[in-house]
């Protein structure tokens, strides 16, 4: 057998380094791509087990809504207008004043004679942290305690308001000897009804009330 020389032994260990090198790189690169692929496979099922939120809950949660507010226009015709009033509507103007604590709707039912057209007011509790309940608001315009009363007293005079039986939950006049307007509750709404043309406060009120009942029934 021939013998190797020393150049050729060389060559040989360094062939051999250079394999068990690139033997150890391979088998260390297979590890890691392993590895790798472990990982992506455990993240996947990892994913994959968590249940995709609803789109409800995904949404942020909506605040409660008030009551569907009541358009006061609806709440009479020209037929009730003019049962009442002697002349047909000609023009309703609706209106919501500006309040944070309730949702007012207001309607002018104008007639051909301005002097006997009607307002008809509308109270309900709005939505939002700001909101009250109307019949706290009743409680406290109509049944005033003991010391508001007295607040009352020291201010301006005037008449106290009429209670009016038989019209709605509870209902109260308030007005003067040219005229005034009707109040009137029912559930946690109240409306107020005024109306305008010739006649005293009786016949106003008489009048009013007449309205209210109509209005009250379709609340």
């Amino acid at each position: 057998m021939t013998t190797a020389t020393c150049e050729e032994r060389r060559g040989w260990q360094v062939s051999i380094g250079l394999s068990q090198r690139r033997s150890n790189l391979s088998h260390s690169m297979r590890e890691h791509v392993l590895l790798s692929i472990a990982l992506l496979a455990l993240a996947g099922c990892s994913k994959s087990d968590k249940p995709e939120a609803s789109g409800a809950a995904q949404q942020k949660t909506e605040p409660a809504l008030s009551a569907p507010r009541i358009d006061a226009c609806s709440l009479l015709t020209s037929g009730d207008i003019q049962a009442v009033q002697g002349e047909p509507i000609q023009e309703t103007k609706p209106s919501s004043p500006a309040d944070g604590s309730f949702a007012i709707s207001q309607c002018y039912f104008a007639v051909a004679t301005a002097s006997n057209s009607v307002v008809l007011t509308v109270t309900q509790q709005a939505g939002g942290g700001g909101a009250r309940n109307p019949k706290d608001y009743w409680q406290e315009t109509f049944h005033p305690s003991p010391k508001e009363a007295e607040k009352e007293e020291e201010g301006e005079k005037k008449s106290p308001p009429m209670k009016i039986e038989g019209v709605g939950d509870e209902a109260f006049w308030s007005g003067n000897a040219v005229g005034g307007a009707l109040y009137a509750i029912k559930g946690d709404s109240f409306i107020r009804i005024s109306v305008g043309g010739a006649g005293d406060t009786n016949a106003k009120l008489e009048k009013s009330k007449k309205l209210a009942e109509i209005v009250l029934k379709r609340l």
